[in-house]
């Protein structure tokens, strides 16, 4: 008797491409449970010889590597996957495409979740990785719980309407008993050309007791190579009532079996839409025959609630679509009230509440709201209560969902824009979601500090680095960098009111990694009607203020070559003392602008350079918050209380976990702050320290003394 593996995993092979079997194969052997601990079927389906070779060079002397060959007439997978199931010993079973991947931890962390809840199935998550430029990307956005690393299900209260939503219905990406498949004769229908992954994993849920999901398992990488079946077939009308027939066994399995397939039935039938658009033979018997088969299931399905999967009026225009084409009838028109805002208050506290209330309705579809019961939260006290205090820790998981997935409505009802990097310690950049309504504050922030003026900029975004994992392509950069960018879009969409920056927008936006201090000075030195200089943080402008007084000569030189009257003017105003003031380098300079002041030794010494121009410390921002505007003489700053909701947890007196809120915060005593804002941050934990300065019913005053 051969080893009695724990898992089995079955792979249909027809033609593929040995260059990309070759990468499978490695995913295969860099698996964390070893690979060979995992009983690999291997089915060549219908494959000439040059296939057969290659497989077989990759892989012969494999004991665990149980190679089949089969010859049939089926043109699906759904017969070597049969072939496999009757063949596979393993306790579990798996499917993978012979053209994907698996991420090194799938099985070993699917193992432990299906055997640790006792399911009958594992589900966990697929990565789409886009390999040709007319490739097409399939959503695989859920509705589960995303904040969760394990959900464990039975049939008497599973949520079908979030099981059963998005392309829950392909086979892969999935972890199940064998003997649930043996004992209920499940297999794959080779006489469905289309969609018999969902008729198959529709018998599972029909028989299946208990289900595990994994959200944060990320898994299964499915790699597209060029456009779907649906764009690339050309569409008789003979092969498209083949599909329609296959349709048909799909929906009425779902329907026999008492599962919701409302979504489902809508979603598989707008690809009939697109079938018949790719059909320029279909007859009028054959559209009243598809009128005669899917009329039935049509006038069946009831509005789609609106999700992240089906945006309001994206749901409803499904059902007309399919009314209207198919059924050739006239759809019901329905209109929807919007909830107005309430009004805001006037003291800290009220505003404070007005920004949880808000932060909270921008969530209250997230998967946050739904394990957090956000609805339901009227309190400060019921907060903290249900929201337990995070971190990037907590995030990580979720944060992949949102790069690697293209994931959406995990944090907060709105689309994630961007992300900031933050210094994670050990050269490790976190990424921090932001979201546009988040970035709104920054930006008045930042057009109130410089207003309309030619303005020195002392940085710029840092080049966009595509990560090649990363499917949603957002921007990601630092928090000033994402600023930056949205300053400038809406500075090209109104024009006006906008200042004009000295370097060049290639600059500021360069797509290669550059020595940009001199370069950033010679735009800005060439520039005589500077009004005014900006930099996010001292650092930044006391480094620029040195790489001057160090270059000032060489940088001179350079400006002579194209403009030798201005050359001029500087070496007049830097030879005529040991350091100028900025005033006199830019005579319409009115004033410095600084952000992020929480130290006056940085600026000492290079204050001289600004002794006859007004210094504004402007704001305190990072990635988390836009928190204050700064004291024009010191470094204390006023908390703005209308974006974010603040708690402080105590690090001098008092019990350290008991978090304090505006209401019960005490004058003289550190706390680290904890922030929510409208990127769907909670609770978060951003390692900043403050000393409450004073508080009064309208104010709340603080210093930074730690965690920049």
């Amino acid at each position: 008797m051969g080893r009695q593996y724990d898992l089995s995993v079955v792979i249909p092979l027809h033609n593929t491409d040995i260059g990309l079997f070759t990468n499978c194969v490695k995913s295969l052997k860099a698996q964390t449970i070893g690979f060979e601990n995992v009983e690999w079927v291997i089915v060549l389906h219908n494959c000439n010889q040059e296939t057969k070779t290659g497989v077989r060079q990759l892989l012969d002397g494999e004991e665990n590597v149980i190679l089949h060959e089969l010859e049939n007439e089926v043109r699906s997978p759904s017969s070597p996957r049969n072939y496999g199931i009757e063949r596979a010993t393993g306790t579990y079973l798996s499917f993978l495409d012979a053209d994907d991947m698996l991420t090194p931890e799938c099985l070993q962390l699917a193992l432990s979740y299906i055997s640790k809840s006792g399911a009958d199935l594992c589900r966990f998550r697929k990565m789409i990785r886009l390999e040709s430029e007319d490739a097409v990307y399939i959503n695989e956005t859920v509705l589960w719980d995303q904040t969760q690393e394990m959900i464990v299900t039975d049939r008497n209260n599973w949520d079908q309407k979030i099981l059963f939503a998005g392309t829950w219905g392909m086979s892969t990406a999935n972890l199940f008993r064998r003997e649930l498949l043996i004992e209920n004769g499940l297999r794959f229908d080779e006489n469905i050309r289309f969609a018999e992954d969902y008729h198959f994993m529709l018998g599972v849920y029909g028989v299946a007791d208990r289900i595990c999901l994994a959200p944060q398992l990320i898994g299964y990488i499915y790699i597209v190579n060029s456009q779907s079946l649906v764009q690339t077939t050309k569409i008789t009308e003979k092969l498209l009532m083949e599909y329609i027939e296959g349709y048909r066994k799909v929906f009425e399995r779902g329907l026999a079996n008492n599962l919701w397939m409302n979504e489902t039935m809508g979603s598989l039938m707008l690809i009939v839409l697109n079938w018949m658009r790719a059909c320029p033979d279909l007859s009028a018997e054959g559209r009243e025959k598809l009128k005669t088969q899917l009329g039935p299931y049509i006038r069946s399905l009831t509005p789609i609630i609106p999700s992240k999967l089906y945006p309001r009026g994206r749901g409803d225009r499904i059902n007309t679509l399919l009314t209207k084409y198919i059924l050739r009838e006239e759809p019901k028109v329905e209109t929807f009230i919007e909830r107005t805002d309430e009004g805001k208050g006037t003291t800290f506290v009220e505003r404070q509440k007005d920004a949880l209330k808000r932060i909270l309705r921008n969530g209250m579809n997230s998967d946050y709201s739904r394990r957090y019961g956000f609805r339901d939260i009227l309190t400060f006290e019921e907060f903290e209560r249900r929201l337990p205090v995070s971190d990037y820790d907590t995030y990580l998981p979720m944060i992949r969902l949102t790069t690697m997935m293209a994931e959406r409505g995990i944090f907060t009802d709105n689309e994630i824009i961007s992300y900031a990097f933050v210094d994670g310690g050990n050269e490790v950049k976190q990424q921090i979601p932001l979201t546009y309504k988040a970035l709104v504050p920054y930006i008045i922030a930042m057009r109130k500090s410089i207003g309309c003026s030619k303005t020195f900029l002392v940085s710029e975004a840092q080049p966009y680095e595509a990560d090649r994992l990363s499917l949603d392509n957002k921007y990601k950069n630092t928090i000033f960098g994402v600023l930056l960018r949205e300053y400038e879009k809406e500075a090209e969409s109104f024009g006006s009111g906008y200042a004009v920056f000295t370097t060049p927008k290639e600059y500021l936006f360069s797509e290669k990694q550059q020595d940009m201090g001199i370069l950033r000075l010679f735009y800005a030195l060439r520039e005589k009607n500077v009004e005014t200089v900006f930099a996010p943080d001292p650092e930044s402008l006391c480094t620029c203020l040195k790489e001057l007084e160090n270059s000032w000569q060489s940088i001179i030189e350079k400006i002579g070559e194209s403009d030798e009257d201005r050359a001029e003017e500087l070496r007049e105003v830097f030879s005529s003392q040991e350091r100028p003031s900025l005033r006199q380098i830019w005579p319409k300079l009115e004033k410095i602008v600084c952000w992020n002041v929480t130290d006056e030794k940085v600026l000492n010494e290079v204050r001289p350079w600004f002794k006859d121009a007004a210094f504004s410390r402007g704001y305190c921002a990072d990635a988390y918050a836009l928190y204050g505007e700064a004291d024009a003489e010191s470094d204390v700053i006023s908390l703005i209380p209308d974006d974010v909701f603040y708690e402080f947890l105590p690090l001098t007196g008092g019990d350290e976990k008991q978090v304090c809120t505006a209401v019960n915060i005490s004058e003289g005593e550190e706390y680290r702050v904890l922030i929510s804002n409208l990127s769907g941050l909670y609770r978060y934990d951003t390692g900043k320290q403050i000393k409450c300065v004073k508080k009064s019913e309208q104010q709340l005053l603080v210093r930074i003394v730690a965690g920049e």
